[in-house]
């Protein structure tokens, strides 16, 4: 049922019935609806007594701001966007639960903890596998949705308030029979249209050009024939491997560190070893008896349900097992095989297949990991320190080619730079450091010709630049911009040969040509559909249009705008036939409605309810305009 609801949600069907049966968020309460007589304080909602502080508001707001950025992946820009509708929410939400608190307050309606503590505990998402309550995953709960304890049980209690004072008043709402024929006429009849097609790539161009044509289309597209500003640089990228390979590491540190570090340069003895686990005594000591009668290890185990890859445990060293297996293990000589032996609540046989001695890698084989590894340690230090003497170098007055002489670096010039890192010359690990590093970019873009940046830290080294040339951003010049004019001509052309075909077809309507007269002299293609609902299109007409198009009478033609595309449709036949509609689309409408009728039910009753106390909503405090 839930599926099927879930598909039919997002049918045509269904957006039909969702725009005609939609309400305005604002409807209920209107700004116009109350006087904001609350100048000289932070209120932003009041219902009687009871009050909303612009703090409290909008801390609210910066809650639920949080949980769309960390919930969809958005970025602040995005969610800042989403700022405007989250304030909507919020305001008619607090303004429902301050009408429901007061009027509980006015009729001394109140819930008790038990039964505010029972609603909770009983809730699915707190229940675990076993359907108790987990307060591990409440706790998670208040976690990501940054509420305490106090605000979900007041939660609660504005639900069963609401449930009380309306939902139960309206729980019952019935929809006139008359209605819902009347909607199942609608949404049931069918149509055929006849229609023509009129495309704006397809019209046809009879002419070339003026010079003053492209003089003017020079100068309206000027914003799409600029050349961004772009810039020339020669750049030194010193990499953390030649930083490294710079750091002396002395005789004295090597042997240090092999000393600390000597487990890293030795190998344990190992064992090879097969194994078989058993869960009682019996089939154990049942098992060892075979092999103690020469029977092979690996066909015993298969006779037990051991596989060969189950019993091999391989090279294994002391580390590697637990204390009581490595004993067991490491007294057995090659090729034995131990007694039956209880460990961690199973029995096992162990067989000892081969030996490896325990090695260690003399310091002299092992001297260059260790200079990489110490050189390693120290890089971050080093790093930092290069920074400095270029700054030092750079201060001195130092050019770049004397710098890279220093660091035997060779220099790597650079062309047409742009903002992006895009450019003509980089190589390929030069091309992914300026367009994935932006201070990079945003360092040769900062200086000024002739000057040289800092020194700018990337994944893999260090990056100084000259900015050797810019080109600040222009108009490519009209003698330049040929191949782009003419095409701008072309797509401005088209849509005036098109618009003027449409203008036409239009006053031809007007005066009372039939469509089918109208295509037949224009040379355009008349198609008639097959009978069809609201609910379906052709011609890849939106809803909307479909919309308009079954609104409108028998035989009047519509021109309507697709895209680069104009469609010209009227209505052939018509064909009132409910059971165009499925029992399903049926069905729905009829909880549609019904759903609609609760929700005017509810608004009307809130509305009341409101009528009996002093409201006021102040929408600029909440940071939302008057509309």
């Amino acid at each position: 049922m839930i599926s099927k609801f879930a598909s039919m949600r997002d049918s045509w069907f269904t957006k039909i019935i969702l725009s005609i049966t939609a309400l305005s968020f604002m409807s209920l309460f209107g700004v116009s609806g109350y006087i904001n007589s609350a100048n000289n304080n932070k209120t932003v909602i009041k219902v009687g007594k009871v009050e909303l502080s612009q703090s409290e508001f909008n801390f609210l707001v910066q809650r639920e701001l949080v949980q769309l950025r960390s919930g969809n992946d958005l970025d602040d820009e995005s969610a800042e966007k989403l700022k405007n509708e989250v304030i909507k929410v919020l305001a008619h939400a607090k303004l429902d639960d301050a009408i429901i608190q007061s009027t509980m307050n006015k009729y001394n309606i109140d819930f008790r903890p038990a039964i505010v503590g029972t609603m909770i505990t009983n809730a699915p998402q707190f229940m675990n596998a076993n359907g108790a309550f987990d307060y591990a995953l409440f706790s998670e709960y208040m976690r990501r949705s940054g509420k305490s304890e106090q605000e979900i049980s007041q939660d609660v209690k504005n639900q069963l308030g609401r449930q009380l004072l309306v939902d139960t008043q309206v729980a019952y709402a019935n929809v006139p029979h008359v209605l819902i024929e009347q909607m199942q006429k609608v949404l049931g009849q069918r149509r055929s249209f006849n229609y023509v097609k009129i495309s704006t790539r397809d019209a046809a161009i009879n002419r070339q050009p003026s010079e003053e044509e492209l003089d003017r289309i020079y100068d309206e597209f000027s914003a799409e024939l600029s050349v961004p500003e772009k810039r020339n640089a020669t750049v030194l990228f010193i990499s953390d491997e030649s930083i490294g390979n710079s750091i002396e590491v002395s005789p004295e540190e090597i042997a240090a560190y092999y000393k600390e570090h000597i487990e890293d340069f030795e190998q344990p003895e190992k064992r090879a070893v097969l194994q078989m686990v058993f869960d009682n005594a019996d089939d154990a000591k049942a098992a060892k008896a075979e092999l103690d009668n020469g029977a092979d290890f690996a066909s015993v185990a298969a006779k037990y349900g051991q596989k060969a890859e189950d019993i091999d445990l391989g090279l294994v060293s002391r580390n590697d097992l637990s204390d009581e297996l490595a004993d067991v293990i490491f007294a057995l000589d090659q090729g034995q095989t131990s007694d039956v032996t209880e460990i961690a609540d199973s029995w096992q046989i162990l067989k000892v297949t081969g030996t490896q001695a325990a090695s260690k890698m003399p310091k002299a084989e092992a001297e260059a990991q260790i200079v990489r590894e110490i050189r390693q340690d120290k890089s971050y230090d080093s790093t930092y320190e290069v920074m400095a003497q270029i700054e030092d170098k750079l201060g001195a007055g130092e050019s770049l080619e004397d710098i890279a002489k220093t660091f035997n670096t060779a220099l790597q010039p650079v062309y047409n730079v742009t903002e992006e890192g895009q450019s003509d010359t980089a190589n390929a690990a030069l091309s992914k450091i300026l367009q994935e590093n932006k201070d990079v970019i945003d360092s040769i873009f900062s200086y000024n010709e002739g000057e040289i940046t800092q020194a700018v830290e990337d994944d893999n080294g260090l990056v100084v630049a000259r900015v050797d040339a810019v080109m600040p951003q222009h108009v490519l010049p009209r003698e330049e911009a040929s191949a782009q004019l003419m095409t701008y001509w072309r797509d401005t052309e088209r849509s005036a040969v098109t618009q003027e075909l449409v203008d036409a077809i239009e006053t031809e309507l007007e005066q009372g040509d039939e469509l089918n007269a109208v295509a037949a002299k224009h040379g355009l293609k008349l198609v008639k559909t097959m009978p069809i609902t609201r609910a379906e299109t052709f011609a890849d007409l939106p809803f909307e249009q479909m919309k308009e198009l079954f609104n409108l009478p028998q035989d009047e033609a519509k021109v309507l705008q697709n895209g680069e595309d104009y469609i010209v449709a009227s209505t052939v036949s018509i064909y009132n036939d409910t059971n165009a509609m499925s029992d399903a689309d049926k069905n729905f409408l009829l909880r549609a409605l019904r759903a609609q009728s609760a929700r005017d039910m509810s608004e009307a009753l809130l509305k009341d309810y409101a009528s009996e106390f002093e409201v006021e909503v102040n929408y600029n405090r909440m940071g939302m305009n008057d509309e």
